[in-house]
């Protein structure tokens, strides 16, 4: 089990459905393909009152900003509320 960040944002798009943005200055220097590879098909959430849920991931956009940094996109789908993932959750992957 790696981390992969701490949640800085979690919404809802109408198209995607729930997303988690978040950073990591590890994964900054790897390509998405490596990225995507690390984060796998589950992610574990660990949010500050330590409950923890595992969710399926839909999709991952990687965009990076000026000052090159990854910002990472995960979206967890329709079927998972906004309101699981807390700002400041911890999450990891699941894939060894």
């Amino acid at each position: 089990m790696k981390k992969i960040m701490d949640a800085s944002l979690v919404f809802e798009s109408k198209d995607e459905g729930t997303i988690i943005v978040g950073t990591n200055k590890e994964l900054d220097h790897l390509t998405y393909p490596e990225i995507k590879k690390i984060i796998g098909d589950k992610i574990l959430i660990k949010n500050a009152d330590q409950n923890e849920v595992i969710l399926n991931v839909s999709s991952i956009q990687i965009s990076t900003s000026m000052a090159e940094r990854k910002n990472i996109g995960i979206c967890i789908g329709k079927l998972a509320s906004p309101d699981l993932v807390q700002v400041g959750a911890s999450i990891y992957s699941l894939e060894n």
